[in-house]
């Protein structure tokens, strides 16, 4: 009977080590399996789509004619040989340098505010995070009203401390709604850089901060000797996503101004839906295309340069 339970044992012992290897198998061969059809799928969505818009973009696809005909490199030097499209380049790299700039520093400061031990930290998390997930159409529609000329909170609110020589038409002034324009989308999203600051921060090692203080180290300087430095994966994705989203910005910019007055806060996607919208659909692809290069490059460009400061410092 201990000779039939000690063979019962290795059999089950054999199977067991069989089973291991075939998972084993299994587990080297199946994500091949996916590999093919997810390469479809992304060529189908992306790859497809981009090219394609790329060789539209060398015609003259419009509305007004039937044909379309292959006319080159003319669209990107139409964009580049217009004043106002020029401007409008140059609104989009300040708008995406700026606000990225700002939603940093400010979910920096938020974060390292908020870190601390208060009793209302996980309220003001929320609260400092609700604008992220609110609609842009809602936001938008907000601060129309709350910088309407006539009633608008702000100006009303001037009007009220007896400062009535600063009022204006805030989202009409060409000296104004491109800065206008900033703010809100800076107040939209510095609680997403907020969390990922967060994130950051709970993982760095608390002895550190400790050992810096037994050392005679101040505030400002674990801040720039331990805190800084862990926070560079952070900073890195937050640099990352603001400046492609900067650059590709488009709901908040078309719902307050739409691009005016002038072109003054105008970007590169308010003009590709205005072209596209007026039938010359091949020169609304070739602006698609100058800033999905632009993207492309710039972030590869801060990618490789933040990543190869991170090897430098671990």
């Amino acid at each position: 009977m201990n000779h039939d339970r000690f063979t019962a044992i290795r059999l089950k012992g054999i199977n067991l080590k069989n089973n291991a290897k075939i998972s084993i198998i299994q587990g080297q061969f199946y994500p091949q399996y996916f590999i093919l059809p997810a390469f479809l799928l992304y060529a189908a969505l992306f790859i497809l789509p981009s090219l394609l818009g790329i060789v539209y973009s060398l015609t003259d696809w419009n509305i007004y004619r039937n044909a379309i005909n292959f006319i080159g490199l003319d669209n990107f030097k139409e964009i580049l040989a217009t004043s106002s499209y020029r401007l409008i380049i140059g609104n989009t790299f300040f708008f995406a340098l700026v606000t990225t700039f700002f939603k940093i520093l400010i979910g920096l400061i938020l974060a390292l505010v908020l870190n601390e031990n208060l009793r209302t930290r996980h309220v003001l998390r929320t609260i400092f995070y609700l604008p992220v997930v609110m609609s842009p159409l809602v936001i938008g529609l907000v601060f129309i009203s709350i910088f309407n000329p006539t009633r608008g909170l702000l100006n009303q609110a001037l009007r009220g401390i007896g400062l009535d020589s600063f009022t204006r038409q805030w989202l009409a002034d060409a000296g104004t709604a491109m800065p206008v324009v900033m703010g809100v989308e800076i107040w939209r999203l510095s609680g997403y850089c907020m969390v990922i600051f967060l994130a950051g921060l709970q993982l760095i090692p608390q002895n550190l901060y400790e050992v810096a203080s037994i050392d005679g180290a101040g505030a400002w300087h674990s801040f720039m000797n331990i805190t800084l430095p862990f926070l560079r994966p952070s900073i890195t994705m937050n640099l990352i996503l603001n400046i492609i989203w900067g650059l590709k910005a488009f709901d908040i910019i078309f719902i307050l101004t739409k691009g005016g007055p002038g072109h003054r806060s105008e970007v590169i996607s308010v003009s590709v839906f205005d072209e596209y919208s007026s039938g010359r659909y091949g020169f609304a692809t070739a602006l698609g295309v100058v800033i999905f290069v632009l993207t492309s490059v710039i972030a590869f460009v801060v990618l490789r340069m933040l990543n190869k400061r991170e090897v430098d410092f671990v």
